[in-house]
């Protein structure tokens, strides 16, 4: 049986079942051969298999880890974190699953998703998307791919595309539990979650691929609280009858009477953050505490739940650490919850955690992405340990030196000087150095009362200065300093400001669409360069740098504004709300509910006309 490609299994991580593939039996998995008649009658196959995206994956032996930074797929030996294999997959590679006996990768920076065979070899699955993202497994061997900018996702089966169904609110984590699919809303602060069977290969056999499909999904909206949000809500994880869910919980207008002296977003009111990590888990959902010692932890980006030994994994972005929490499984998806969950220990690995996979033994593998490192931890004698940690091969990088430590610094809560609490990061409302999509009440010490929405951070580029909506930053680096003083609450002291504008000058913005209908985009093109160009230059990309009183008077006094900076259009199909305040659902409503007078370029226009000048910036 072990002699050529042999079909296994099924293989359990944790009692979970990962499904049959082929294998070829090669030395560094000779062991997983030899074992095949005890692994299948240990192994019982659930009825209801789990499955989550992640940015890394134990498979057999071998640890893979999509590197965005130097386009890669790397396997590391997972009992030294020695590299065992490369593939070289251009596009920034972020998430990946096992399907079907391939790797299934997402990539930020294609319309693409990549198919990497058994022996390595790479297909490109071209999609309708501007960017993917999330990858997870299904239990009849095909894959689906969130797209993020598009509010879409994939099925891809065997290396092509086979449906295209709609997601709402910025998807970025996929979960399969207890017979039904999850997707993360990130944007929308929720939870949708749909059966399998709805979008599995059998029922979307005669759909057209690229068609959007509509899904019936059940919608968990997070946040309830008038004034409060949730947002990057970026990982979920399986759990026997459902998912377990991170997200920030923000403070964006709870109390406009607030003392603008108790400080910006970097400050504790009462001991309290106005920006926390929070879960939906059976075990609670507050777990940090900014008290300054092991438990301040800000930006959760990945999750793990072991459900035989009840405890739940949790990766932060922004701290750069790992927390483990007791937590008994529960039914459903959780609620969200102010109880507090019983912490177990936390660690500090590094910077830039993005992913996080289980081992069978309890022990969790963690991508230490800005360090370009994998670390392995466990808990032992009642607290984590560090088993080994290696920094993974780095080819070439998409960013430069300077920028890669910005990035660095754009997402750090450690530094006292950036922010003294732990709370809060550039990235808390830029996440992917984009935008959250919320409009935040604003009032400090030194930023007056005002209703504005966040725009993109890759949008400060010196091409479109000046910055802000009111034009108030000549340069991108008295916009950081500023920030940093007037909503972090850092002094901004020894900080390398000109690497954190590095960084935002440097990263790119979601690319474009693939175009459906070109002889659409073609006529909205000409319509555009009419009516749109001499403010937004360049075919929307650029700005004139000018005010424009172009914008009617908000329904909100704080959301008045008499005139406002030219932005760019560039992938302005993946930044809703819009407006300055956010007033306006969708693009359309910008030229037509939030424009009576026509001055914004929609005036006048026959609904043709308007469905193609939409159909143009849809492809921008």
């Amino acid at each position: 049986m072990c002699a050529g490609v042999a079909r296994i299994g099924p293989v359990c991580l944790d009692g979970v079942c990962l499904g049959v593939a082929p294998i070829a039996c090669v030395a560094p998995i000779a062991r997983v051969c030899a074992g095949v008649a005890l692994i299948a009658l240990a192994c019982q196959t659930p009825e209801r298999p789990r499955a989550a995206s992640a940015s890394l994956i134990l498979y057999d032996d071998t640890v893979w880890v999509a590197s965005a930074d130097d386009d890669a797929l790397i396997g590391l030996d997972a009992a030294t974190l020695e590299p065992r294999a490369r593939v070289a997959i251009a596009g920034a590679p972020t998430h990946l699953a096992r399907a079907d006996g391939a790797f299934v990768v997402g990539l930020a920076q294609e319309s693409e998703v990549a198919w990497v065979s058994e022996t390595l070899e790479v297909r490109r699955v071209p999609v309708p998307c501007g960017g993917t993202g999330a990858a997870l497994a299904l239990p009849d061997g095909g894959a689906l791919v969130a797209c993020p900018n598009d509010d879409r996702l994939v099925l891809v089966r065997d290396g092509a595309l086979v449906a295209t169904f709609d997601a709402p609110g910025r998807p970025t984590a996929l979960a399969l539990a207890a017979g039904r699919v999850y997707v993360s809303a990130s944007r929308a602060g929720a939870v949708r979650s749909a059966p399998a069977e709805a979008l599995d290969i059998d029922a979307v056999v005669d759909v057209e691929p690229r068609v959007l499909t509509t899904v019936a999904w059940e919608t968990r909206r997070i946040e309830q609280t008038p004034g409060f949000a949730a947002t990057q809500v970026d990982a979920l994880a399986p759990s026997p009858e459902g998912v377990v869910a991170s997200y920030q919980r923000v403070d964006v207008d709870s109390d406009r009477d607030r003392d603008p002296s108790r400080g910006g977003y970097g400050s504790l009111v009462d001991g309290a953050p106005r920006l926390e990590p929070r879960l939906l888990a059976p075990c609670g959902g507050r777990y940090a505490r900014f008290d300054g010692g092991e438990r301040v932890a800000s930006g959760p980006s990945a999750l793990a739940f072991d459900a035989a030994r009840e405890r739940l994994w949790i990766a932060h972005r922004q701290t750069g650490n790992v927390v483990l929490l007791a937590c008994a499984p529960g039914r459903g998806l959780a609620e969200a919850s102010d109880r507090e969950a019983r912490v177990l220990g936390a660690l500090a690995l590094g910077r830039g955690l993005e992913g996080l996979a289980l081992a069978p033994d309890g022990s969790v593998y963690v991508d230490v992405a800005f360090d370009h490192a994998v670390a392995h931890v466990a808990l032992a004698d009642g607290r984590l340990v560090v088993r080994a940690q290696r920094t993974r091969p780095l080819g070439p990088t998409r960013l430069s030196t300077a920028a890669l430590r910005g990035r660095a610094l754009f997402f750090d809560a450690r530094d006292p000087q950036l922010t003294p609490s732990g709370v809060v990061t550039c990235g808390s409302c830029h996440p992917a150095a984009g935008d959250d999509g919320l409009s935040w009440f604003l009032h400090t010490a030194t930023v007056g009362p005002k209703l504005r929405r966040t725009l993109p951070a890759w949008s400060a580029r010196p091409a479109l200065a000046p910055y802000h909506r009111d034009g108030e930053f000549a340069d991108a680096r008295a916009l950081t300093l500023s920030t940093l003083r007037a909503l972090l609450e850092g002094d901004g002291l020894l900080v390398d400001l000109d690497a954190i504008v590095a960084f935002m000058q440097e990263a790119p913005a979601p690319p474009p669409r693939p175009i459906d209908d070109p002889a659409a985009v073609a006529r909205g093109g000409e319509l555009f360069a009419s009516r749109c160009e001499r403010c937004h230059t360049a075919g929307g990309r650029g700005s004139d740098g000018e005010m424009h009183a172009v914008v009617p008077l908000s329904a909100d006094p704080l959301g008045v504004l008499a005139a406002a900076l030219t932005p760019t259009l560039e992938a302005i199909r993946a930044r809703a709300p819009y407006l300055h305040d956010g007033r306006a659902a969708s693009l359309r409503d910008v030229l037509t509910v939030h424009d009576p007078e026509g001055t914004h370029g929609g005036g006048g226009l026959d609904p043709a006309d308007l469905a193609d000048l939409l159909t143009y910036l849809e492809s921008l």
